[in-house]
C-alpha cells in the first residue's frame, strides 16, 4: 500500500491505484496523509473539511472517518489505517508507505553526506518523487493554506539544497539554464539569485553575473522596497573583486579558530526528569535533521537546569564548542540585542573586532560560514521571543541548539524544524525529594513536606526558595511556613534584594509580558471556581466574544501559564493560580471582580441548564432570569457531550454553589443544584449531591422561596432513602408535601408523595406507600403533567413485586415501560426496562427477564446511568451465566 501527495492524491495497492470517493473524503485522507503517523485533532480537520463548519460537524467528521475506513478495509482488511487517538485521529503507516515520508527521509539523509555529487544525487532520487502540484485535485482552502503551500516550500528547499550541492560539484554550467527557469518563477527567491549569479561567475560570464544582480535589486525595490539581503550582496562583492567560492567560511579572515568551551556548572540537588534527559540526549546526538531544541515553561520551572544537565550530558558530541548565552528575556534586565550577542559569540570563536561586520545579518552570514561541517553546542538561555534566536542558529545539522524560554516559541517549531518541548512541575514525590535534600537535619515529617511541595507547586524555584527560608529562619517550622503561604501566597518566597530569587517578580515579569486583554482577562480568572475552565468560560468572564477568548487562552498557553488537561480544556498552573488569586485581589477593584464572578456564575448555571435538556425532557420551574447575549454558555449535541461537561466540571459547579450563597446569590444557589440532581443520581455522586442541596436549602429559605424549597427538600429526601437514612426521609419528603398543600400547588405535592411513597415500601409500610402512589398518579394526572407518571408507576411496580403480586407487577411495569418511551428522560427508559426485568425474574420468566435486562444494560449505557447498568448487570448474571454479561458488553 503506498499513499501519494506529492501530485494529485493516489493510494496505490501493487499496480492497482484505489478509487477514494471525490469531494470531504480525500480531503479527509489528504489532511489525514499530510499528518501520517501523527494525531490530528478532529478540530483541525473540521476546519481542513468546512470554511464554515455547522453545529454538527465534529459527529459528521467522525462519519466520515467510518467511509475512510471501510474504503481502506476493502484493499487490506487485516489492518487498521485510521486509529483513534485522542484529541483526533491518526493514520498508522510505514515510513515508506507515503511518498511524503520517503522524500523527508532521503532528504535528511542527503544532509549527512559530506561528498556534494553524492549528495545532488540523493537529492535529486528525493525530488524525482514528486508528481505536480500536491494534492493538485483536493479541494480545500485551509489544507491550501497551511498544508499544501508548505509542502511546496519543502521542495523547493530541497531543489536550493540540490543545486548547492551541485555548485559545490562543479557543475554550474548544466546549472544556468535550470537556475534561470527559477528565477522566472520565484523572483522574490533571493537564494536562486544568489545562486544563479555564482554559476555565470564560475563560467567566466561575471558580466551576465552582474546583471542578474541588478535584475534582483530592481525587483526587490519594485515589489517590496528593499535591497538585497546579506549573502546575495557578498557573492556580488565577491564577483567584483573577482573571487566565486563566497560559500566557504573566510579563513583567510579569522585565521585559526578557538573552540569555546562556556558552559555553566550543573545545577546542585537536581532532581527527576530522568527519562525526558535520557529521551533528549538521544535525540540531539542521533538526530537526523536539525537539531533545534526549545524547552519552555512557567517562571521557576527548571527550564535552564534542564537545559545545562542535557549540554553536559551531549558536549563530548560537539567537539568543536560549547556557547552558553543568556539572552535575558525574563531578566529584569534589558533584553539582549541579536547583533551584540553574534558578536561575543563570533569573538569567542576567535574572530578578531575587526573582523566582525556590523549588522546582524551580517554578524550571523559569518557564523553560519564559521560553524560549516563543525559540531558546536548551542545554549540560548531565557529568550524573549523567536525573533531574537533566529539570527542566532547555525544554518548545519551538524550543530545543535537548546534554547530555554517561558513562551512556547511555537513559531520557531512551526517555520524552524524546532522541537518544543514543556518542561512540566516535578510530581509532588520529586519535589518532596529535593526538599528533604535541602533541608537535612530539620527533621520535618514527610507528610507536612509534601504539603508544602504541594503549595510551592512543584515548581523548583518555590521550592528551593522555601527551603532556604526555612534553613536561615531555624525557629520557622514547616507548618507555619504553609500558614504563611495560605494567608500571603508563594509572593511570600523571596530573597530580599535579588530579584532572580523571587517567585513574586519571576510571575509578574510574565504577567507584564502579556498583552494587555491577556493581563487583566489572566487577572479576572482569580474570580474561578477552580483551575480548569473552557473558551466559552473566559469569554463570560471577561464579556468577549468566544473567539477573542480563544486568543486570549492561546496566549496563556504560549506563555506556559495554562496547561490543557483534555480536549477543549484548559488548566491554570497550580503556582500560577495561587499568584494570579492575590494579583486579582491586589489590583482589580471589588466591583469589578464581583461582576465577573456574577457573569461566571451565570455561565455555570445556564450552561448546567442547557445541558439538562438532553438529561431529563421534564421541564423544571426554576423562575432564573433570561441569560443575557453576552453571557457565553458551552453548547452540545448530544447527551455524551452533555454529561462530558458535567463530569468534567463536578468541582467548580459544586464551587459555584458554594460561591453564591456567600455572596447571597440565592436564586442561582437554590436553582443549580435542582439542575445538577438527576446527573449526582446517574453518576452515583452522593457526596455532591449532599452539599450542594444543603446549600440550595439554606438559599432557598433565606430567599423564601417555598417552591424551591419543596423540591430541594424532596430530593433530599431520594439521597436519604438511597443511604436507608428512612427517618430524615420521611421528614424530608412531608416537609416538602406540606409546602406543596400551602401553596396549593399539585405539582410540588405529587412529587413528594412518590418520596414518601419509597421511604414507606422501604419500611415495610406497604397500604401507606400504594396510598402515596396512587395520590401522586391521580395529582399528575389532574395536572396534565405526564413526564412525571413514571417514578410513582416505577416505585408501584416495585411494590406490587415485594407483595408478591406478579400479574399486577407486569402489567404496572409495561405501562411504566410505555410512558418511559414517550415522556422519560434520558435515564428513564433504562429503569423502566430494569424493573419490568425484575419482575420477569421474581415470576419465574427467565428468558424474558433476561431481554428486559439487555435492553436495559443497553438504554443505561447511552444514557450514562452507572447505577442502573450496573444492577441491570448484576441481575443478568443472577439469571444466568456470566457469558450474558460478556454478550451484552
Amino acid at each position: 500500500m503506498e499513499f501519494r501527495v506529492l501530485g494529485p492524491l493516489q493510494v496505490v495497492d501493487g499496480d492497482r491505484e484505489i478509487t477514494v470517493p471525490a469531494g470531504r473524503l480525500r480531503v479527509l485522507l489528504a489532511a489525514l496523509v499530510c499528518n501520517a503517523n501523527r494525531v490530528v485533532s478532529v478540530s483541525e480537520l473540521v476546519s481542513y473539511l468546512w470554511d464554515e463548519p455547522g453545529p454538527g460537524a465534529h459527529s459528521t467528521v467522525r462519519s466520515y472517518v467510518r467511509r475512510l475506513r471501510a474504503c481502506l478495509r476493502e484493499v487490506d482488511p487485516t489492518r487498521v489505517f485510521v486509529r483513534l487517538r485522542n484529541p483526533g485521529y491518526v493514520l498508522d503507516v510505514a515510513d515508506d508507505e507515503v511518498d511524503l515520508l520517503r522524500f523527508r527521509s532521503i532528504v535528511a539523509a542527503a544532509h549527512e553526506i559530506d561528498d556534494p555529487a553524492r549528495a545532488a544525487e540523493a537529492l535529486r532520487s528525493a525530488l524525482s518523487l514528486w508528481r505536480g502540484e500536491p494534492l493538485a485535485d483536493v479541494r480545500s482552502d485551509e489544507l491550501s493554506r497551511s498544508l499544501v503551500a508548505a509542502l511546496e516550500e519543502e521542495r523547493t528547499r530541497a531543489i536550493e539544497d540540490r543545486v548547492d550541492r551541485e555548485l559545490a560539484a562543479g557543475r554550474h554550467g548544466a546549472l544556468v539554464g535550470e537556475l534561470t527557469a527559477f528565477v522566472e518563477r520565484y523572483p522574490l527567491r533571493e537564494r536562486f539569485w544568489g545562486q544563479l549569479m555564482l554559476a555565470l561567475a564560475r563560467g567566466g560570464r561575471q558580466a551576465e553575473a552582474l546583471s542578474a544582480h541588478q535584475r534582483l535589486r530592481a525587483i526587490l525595490s519594485e515589489e517590496l522596497g528593499i535591497d538585497p539581503g546579506a549573502e546575495v550582496q557578498r557573492i556580488h562583492e565577491a564577483i567584483l573583486r573577482g573571487e566565486d567560492r563566497t560559500a566557504e567560511a573566510p579563513a583567510q579572515l579569522v585565521g585559526e579558530l578557538s573552540v569555546p568551551r562556556q558552559l555553566v556548572a550543573e545545577c546542585a540537588g537536581f532532581v527527576g526528569r530522568s527519562a525526558m534527559v535520557d529521551e533528549l540526549v538521544h535525540w540531539l546526538t542521533n538526530s537526523r535533521g536539525r537539531r533545534l531544541l526549545v524547552l519552555s515553561g512557567q517562571p521557576g520551572v527548571g527550564k535552564t537546569a534542564l537545559a545545562v544537565r542535557l549540554a553536559h550530558h551531549v558536549a563530548e558530541h560537539f567537539a568543536d564548542g560549547q556557547v552558553f548565552v543568556d539572552l535575558r528575556g525574563f531578566s529584569g534586565l534589558a533584553t539582549a540585542e541579536p547583533a551584540d550577542v553574534l558578536l561575543r559569540i563570533l569573538r569567542a570563536f576567535g574572530v578578531p573586532a575587526a573582523g566582525v561586520p556590523d549588522g546582524v545579518d551580517a554578524r550571523g552570514a559569518l557564523l553560519r560560514s564559521l560553524v560549516r561541517g563543525r559540531r558546536v553546542l548551542f545554549v540560548l538561555d531565557d529568550a524573549a521571543d523567536a525573533g531574537q534566536v533566529r539570527p542566532l542558529l547555525p544554518g548545519t545539522g551538524e550543530c545543535a541548539v537548546i534554547v530555554t524560554a517561558r513562551y512556547a516559541l511555537s513559531g520557531l517549531v512551526a517555520l524552524d524544524e524546532a522541537r518544543g518541548v514543556r518542561v512540566p512541575a516535578l510530581s509532588t514525590a520529586e519535589s518532596t525529594v529535593l526538599l528533604s535534600r535541602l533541608l537535612v537535619g530539620r527533621g520535618d515529617g514527610s507528610d507536612e513536606l509534601r504539603q508544602l511541595a504541594h503549595a510551592c507547586g512543584g515548581v523548583p524555584l518555590a521550592l528551593r526558595l522555601a527551603a532556604t527560608s526555612l534553613a536561615t529562619r531555624r525557629g520557622v517550622s514547616v507548618p507555619e511556613l504553609l500558614n504563611s503561604l495560605t494567608e500571603h501566597g508563594p509572593e511570600l518566597l523571596t530573597v530580599p534584594g535579588d530579584d532572580r530569587a523571587s517567585v513574586g517578580a519571576a510571575f509578574e515579569r510574565s504577567l507584564a509580558a502579556l498583552s494587555g486583554p491577556a493581563r487583566h482577562t489572566l487577572l479576572l480568572t482569580s474570580v474561578l471556581p477552580g483551575p480548569e475552565f473552557t473558551v466559552q468560560a473566559i469569554a463570560a468572564l471577561a464579556e468577549c466574544e468566544t473567539g477573542h477568548a480563544a486568543q486570549v487562552v492561546a496566549e496563556w498557553e504560549e506563555a506556559n501559564l495554562v496547561a490543557s488537561p483534555g480536549p477543549r480544556r484548559h488548566r491554570l498552573l497550580d503556582l500560577v493560580r495561587a499568584c494570579v488569586l492575590r494579583a486579582g485581589e491586589r489590583e482589580l477593584p471589588g466591583r469589578v471582580r464581583a461582576a465577573a464572578a456574577k457573569r461566571i456564575t451565570e455561565h455555570y448555571v445556564h450552561t448546567a441548564v442547557r445541558a439538562g435538556k438532553f438529561v431529563r425532557r421534564a421541564p423544571l420551574h426554576l423562575g432564573l432570569p433570561v441569560p443575557s447575549d453576552r453571557v457565553a454558555t458551552v453548547r452540545f449535541d448530544d447527551l455524551r457531550e452533555a454529561l462530558a461537561w458535567y463530569e468534567a466540571e463536578r468541582a467548580n459547579l459544586v464551587a459555584v454553589v458554594r460561591e453564591s450563597e456567600r455572596r447571597g446569590w440565592h436564586a442561582y444557589a437554590s436553582a443549580l443544584p435542582i439542575v445538577l440532581c438527576t446527573f449526582y443520581v446517574l453518576r452515583k455522586h452522593w457526596s455532591d449531591w449532599e452539599e450542594t442541596h444543603e446549600v440550595a436549602l439554606r438559599a432557598a429559605r433565606r430567599s423564601e422561596d417555598r417552591r424551591a424549597e419543596s423540591t430541594v427538600l424532596h430530593r433530599l429526601g431520594a439521597l436519604y432513602n438511597s443511604r436507608q437514612e428512612y427517618d430524615a426521609a420521611l421528614r424530608a419528603n412531608k416537609a416538602a408535601i406540606a409546602i406543596g398543600e400551602e401553596m396549593a400547588d399539585p405539582r410540588l405535592v405529587a412529587t413528594a408523595l412518590t418520596g414518601l411513597g419509597t421511604t414507606y415500601r422501604a419500611l415495610g409500610r406497604f397500604t401507606e406507600a400504594k396510598r402515596c402512589y396512587e395520590r401522586s398518579l391521580r395529582l399528575h394526572a389532574e395536572t396534565g403533567n405526564p413526564y412525571e407518571r413514571l417514578g410513582p408507576l416505577v416505585n408501584t411496580t416495585r411494590l406490587y413485586v415485594q407483595r408478591g403480586e406478579f400479574d399486577r407487577a407486569l402489567a404496572c411495569g409495561r405501562e411504566a415501560v410505555k410512558v418511559a418511551k414517550a415522556y422519560g428522560s434520558a435515564s428513564h427508559p433504562a429503569v423502566a426496562w430494569l424493573d419490568l426485568g425484575e419482575v420477569y425474574l421474581a415470576a419465574g420468566r427467565r428468558d424474558d427477564a433476561v431481554d428486559a435486562l439487555r435492553k436495559a444494560v443497553r438504554l443505561a449505557g447511552s444514557a450514562g446511568d452507572v447505577v442502573t447498568q450496573a444492577r441491570s448487570r448484576q441481575l443478568l448474571a443472577s439469571a444466568g451465566s456470566p457469558a450474558l454479561v460478556d454478550a451484552v458488553e
